[in-house]
C-alpha cells in the first residue's frame, strides 16, 4: 500500500498514510524526478515533420514512457522556416529524447514509424 501523495510504503493492514492523512492506493505513485537529478537522455526518434512527431508523442504518452522534445518550439523561429525537406537548417530536425533506461522500449514502440521515414 502507498500514499498518493508522498509516496510513503505501508504494510498490509494500515488504511491511511500517517504523514498525509489520505487513503493509501495499491499501485505505486509515479514519482516526478527531483529537479537536481541528472539524466542521461538518448534520441530516439528526429523528424522535421510536425505530424510523425506528434504521432511518435502520441505513441510514447499511452505507454507511459516519458520524453522530452528538443527543437520543437524553434522550428519557425528564425522567419527561414522548414525551407526544402521541412527541417529548419538552422535549428535542425526535432528530436524525441528518453532516459537512456527507457530507450529500448521507446524505440520498440516507436519501430514501425521509424521504418516509415
Amino acid at each position: 500500500m502507498y500514499c498518493p501523495k508522498c509516496g510513503a510504503e505501508y504494510v498490509a493492514g494500515f488504511s491511511r498514510c500517517s504523514d498525509c492523512d489520505l487513503p493509501l492506493v495499491e499501485a505505486e505513485p509515479h514519482r516526478p524526478l527531483a529537479p537536481h537529478e541528472h539524466l542521461e537522455l538518448v534520441t530516439v526518434f528526429a523528424s522535421g515533420d510536425s505530424g510523425l512527431v506528434a504521432i511518435a508523442k502520441s505513441l510514447l504518452r499511452s505507454a507511459d514512457v516519458p520524453f522530452l522534445v528538443q527543437g520543437e518550439l524553434v522550428q519557425d523561429l528564425f522567419g527561414i522556416g522548414r525551407i526544402g525537406g521541412g527541417v529548419n537548417r538552422i535549428t535542425g530536425p526535432m528530436e524525441i529524447q528518453v532516459r537512456a533506461d527507457d530507450a529500448g522500449d521507446a524505440r520498440l514502440i516507436l519501430a514501425d514509424l521509424l521504418e516509415s521515414q
